[in-house]
């Protein structure tokens, strides 16, 4: 009443008196977003406690026409930060597993050791360098045509951007293939079609272990079972084709695979964040 101007709630100070006036609740603790990309008005937005994605591209004017959803890429800082926490704690111990495969390989003499700890080296030097994206995979469509207070809704946390990319027309394959490269996509053709454009799979791959990046950073793999995911599985734009090591054919480390894959997805994951 007295901010208000109300006389008669005023009062008088008196010696000894106190007086404490207390800030509003997170008033200096701004948070913010970055909109990237295929966004009508890109740019930094200050953002309310629990408000949505939603709601902030409403207030950045949505999308442009040319806008690829599908490929849309959310990054989180907490999320970078735990991943990189897990990545590391990962390198330390495939550090312990290769010193104790190279002790033992010394005492038993056995053949082959030698390359599986150059693979292995190779794996771990490429896992040291690997820095996590902290990216959250979502569904922008499911996202822009929720309601308000929809689990399909994001809420927003400082610090977090959302990229879209402008339409693709590409297929990628990486891995053990002979020409890590892109095609421009055909409706119709098969990730084994793409492979077979990449000069097909080199000796060292794993074509059972062989799983496929949607633009939105899902992961679809097979586990080698499926007949129908090996040769006709509906590909889209902006997929990525991961051919990966086979690690069985040596003395391999538990990790291995599990590392050869975290690898490939952060470099995907990478790659699209730093296309803006």
């Amino acid at each position: 009443a007295i901010a208000n101007g109300v006389a008669e709630a005023d009062l008088v100070l008196k010696p000894s008196d106190y007086l404490n006036i207390k800030e509003l609740p997170s008033w200096s603790n701004t948070e913010q977003i970055a909109l990237r990309g295929e966004v009508r008005f890109p740019g930094t937005y200050p953002i309310q406690r629990g408000e949505t994605l939603r709601s902030v591209i409403s207030r950045a004017g949505g999308l442009t026409e040319l806008a690829f959803t599908a490929g849309s890429v959310f990054t989180r800082e907490d999320l970078r930060g735990r991943e990189q926490q897990q990545l590391d704690l990962l390198a330390t111990r495939m550090q312990s597993d290769l010193a104790t495969l190279a002790l033992q390989g010394a005492q038993a003499n056995q053949t082959g050791t030698a390359q599986s700890l150059s693979v292995g080296q190779s794996l771990l030097a490429q896992l040291k360098s690997a820095k996590a994206v902290g990216r959250l995979v979502i569904d922008l469509d499911q996202v822009l045509a929720s309601q308000p207070g929809s689990d399909q809704d994001v809420i927003l946390r400082d610090g977090d951007v959302l990229a879209v990319p402008r339409l693709r027309q590409e297929v990628t394959v990486i891995g053990e293939v002979q020409t890590n490269t892109s095609h421009l996509y055909q409706r119709g053709l098969a990730r084994s079609d793409y492979i077979a454009q990449s000069g097909g799979m080199t000796r060292k791959a794993d074509d059972g272990q062989i799983y496929v990046v949607r633009a939105n950073g899902s992961v679809l793999a097979n586990g080698g079972s499926s007949r129908w995911f090996k040769s006709s599985m509906d590909m889209k734009p902006g997929d990525t084709i991961v051919v990966p090591l086979d690690t069985e054919r040596m003395p391999t480390l538990p990790l291995w695979q599990a590392v050869t894959q975290i690898i490939y997805n952060i470099a995907i994951a990478a790659a699209a964040v730093n296309s803006f």
